[in-house]
């Protein structure tokens, strides 16, 4: 079984735990006052709170949707750890461990909660006296963490510590755009917030496709892009866009120089970037329009204006 949660929430999520009024061992002790606990988001969004929860009869398979149910449906002053839309599909309970099937919402990664939802969902089941673990899929597939890779099963002894934080963190990125001439790059730095559940490569390709703010600058990027993934592994930054980056592209020659290099120079402003490599749908491409993209790509600052 794997037990990977804690390697996954700890670079992309954490959650402040406020543990009140609900006692993690009295319930596995069986506290007849308090059959379960949910955790719910409180205030500004950064910290979880606990709540008692008394089951109603049933079998064990029902007494795990009634809590999901109350993680989808929270009470007043209180929101849903889940990502918004997120419908529960299937319960199955076997050696202590439930496996929970919902709709591809649960996997939403522009919901800032994507982070924060694995270990609120286990934290709840596996208060139950019956339940030592959580093995998470959506619509049938292993839940992804936000690194990637499964979360795979998360037991009882990968949640009973965890103590994280989801606050977002303040960023100033340097960012190249087409000068006024469309003969160079321009630099426009800009402060950004980086989100728990993303990453500042992402915010990078994201605040490229927006354009630039200046209006001695030229957009790069055909506004239509949609980004598909971006991650960085051993200093190359895989830059993963949808097909229209290519499609809606208009520019000539050198204006496919100037598109590549806004966001290759970009992100090689980050320390933890050395080259990029571009991903189409998914794919590499041997080349763009005309300019080879095959191949991971160094920055080139012969192409700035000063």
């Amino acid at each position: 079984m794997k037990k990977n949660l804690l390697i996954s929430v700890s670079m992309l999520l954490s959650v402040i735990f406020i543990l009140s009024g609900c006692s993690w061992f009295s319930t596995k002790e069986g506290n007849s006052d308090v059959d379960a606990c949910v955790y719910y988001i409180e205030g500004n969004g950064t910290t979880l709170v606990e709540m008692d929860v008394s089951l109603p009869d049933g079998s064990h398979e029902e007494k795990v949707e009634y809590l999901i149910n109350q993680l989808l449906n929270p009470p007043e002053g209180k929101q849903s750890p889940l990502c918004k839309g997120t419908k529960l599909i299937s319960v199955r309970i076997e050696d202590e461990i439930a496996t929970v099937d919902f709709t591809k919402e649960f996997s939403n990664q522009e919901d800032t909660r994507y982070t924060l939802a694995p270990a609120a969902l286990a934290k709840t089941l596996c208060s139950l006296e019956f339940i030592s673990g959580v093995d998470i899929r959506v619509e049938g597939s292993a839940a992804l963490g936000a690194d990637g890779t499964p979360i795979g099963i998360i037991m009882e002894s990968d949640v009973l510590d965890i103590s994280l934080t989801t606050q977002s963190t303040k960023k100033t990125v340097v960012l190249y755009f087409a000068d006024g001439m469309g003969e160079g790059l321009s630099v426009e730095r800009r402060d950004v917030e980086v989100a728990a559940s993303s990453t500042v490569e992402k915010v990078v390709i994201e605040e490229l496709i927006k354009g630039p703010k200046s209006s001695d600058n030229i957009s790069t990027i055909p506004a239509e892009t949609k980004i598909i993934s971006v991650e960085t592994k051993n200093r190359v930054c895989f830059v993963n866009l949808s097909k229209e980056f290519v499609d809606r592209y208009q520019g000539g020659t050198a204006g496919e120089v100037l598109t590549i290099y806004s966001i290759v120079n970009s992100l090689t402003e980050l320390d933890t970037v050395g080259t990029v490599q571009f991903l189409i749908e998914g794919e590499k491409r041997d080349v763009f329009v005309h300019m080879a993209i095959n191949e991971p790509i160094a920055r080139d600052k012969s192409i700035v204006v000063e």
